[in-house]
């Protein structure tokens, strides 16, 4: 229990920049839901943090945190929005933003979606703001690599409203700079080297078809 205590902070020091202890018996009670892998239940503890506070930042952190894990995206996405908008400087707020967005345009199985297009946009951008704030963060360059890589291969589909062989080019290659970035300063990284690999092989199937 000690491990997973030290474990949880240590992970809101490095995304949220200074470690506010919960001073709510609802924080509590969610940190301890946390701390037990129980996220659905941490993020419905931190909301009512919020609900009696709508200024308490640090649960809205928790509440986007939680969430995420949850796997509950449009939630995460809009505790992070509010907290953004009272904190613009927040970086693992962006982070993880961007991350729900990726995953929330994932499961959009419809390629025509306007809301697919809008949410791996929103991601680059979110992870471009973080990376703003702190251009040595490389999990920040990985994870917007990986949402070119995805914007790449979206517009890469021929189908009408989507197709897009400019954009798509231009995505997978900033991917491919951005993977490269990582590996340039790790070069035991396999998996960044996959995923440079992968982005080639897209890129160059998409630059032999034609429009």
């Amino acid at each position: 229990m000690k491990n997973q205590f030290l474990a949880f902070y240590t992970i809101l020091f490095i995304f949220y920049g200074t470690i506010a202890f919960a001073q709510t018996p609802f924080e509590r009670l969610g940190q301890k839901a946390m701390m037990g892998g129980q996220f659905i239940t941490a993020a419905s503890y931190f909301e009512k943090a919020y609900a009696s506070d709508n200024t308490n930042m640090n649960a809205l952190w928790l509440m986007g945190y939680s969430n995420y894990h949850a796997n509950d995206y449009k939630k995460s996405i809009g505790a992070f929005d509010k907290l953004l908008a009272m904190k613009p400087t927040e970086t693992g707020a962006y982070y993880y933003r961007g991350k729900a967005k990726v995953l929330l345009a994932e499961s959009i199985k419809d390629f025509r979606s306007i809301e697919k297009d809008k949410l791996l946009l929103g991601a680059i951008k979110d992870f471009s703001s973080s990376l703003e704030l702190d251009p040595s963060d490389m999990k920040v360059y990985q994870n917007r690599g990986l949402a070119y890589q995805e914007y790449g291969i979206y517009k890469s589909q021929k189908i009408a409203g989507v197709y897009n062989k400019v954009a798509a080019i231009n995505a997978l290659n900033l991917s491919i700079s951005d993977f490269q970035k990582v590996l340039d300063e790790n070069e035991g990284r396999r998996d960044i080297s996959t995923q440079i690999e992968k982005s080639k092989q897209i890129l160059k199937d998409v630059k032999i078809t034609k429009a």
